[in-house]
């Protein structure tokens, strides 16, 4: 049982690494150009699924700097969607 973890888990680590290296030219190519809020949003939403990864994090964050006062509400909505997500202590505060 304890193998069958630890291959699981490498495997993860292996997927987040793979995820990293596709999206580092992506988030960099978005970055260096405006684009439009779909193809955004697009970029935005794939990343969040790997956000959970600190490099992936790292390139979801640099987006949303990017692009902040680009289109304010759409980052306003990844921000929050990440905290929902991924950010388990993002609303602890408000329960008793």
């Amino acid at each position: 049982m304890d193998e069958k973890i630890y291959r699981i888990a490498e495997q993860i680590v292996q997927l987040h690494q793979k995820a990293y290296e596709f999206y580092l030219p992506l988030v960099e190519d978005v970055c260096s150009r405006i684009v439009s809020e779909d193809e955004l949003s697009h970029l935005l939403e794939y990343l969040l699924d790997f956000a959970c990864d600190e490099k992936i994090l790292e390139l979801y964050k640099r987006v949303c700097r990017r692009y902040l006062y680009v289109y304010p509400g759409c980052i306003k909505l990844y921000i929050e969607a990440y905290r929902e997500m991924w950010d388990e202590d993002c609303y602890s505060a408000e329960i008793p």
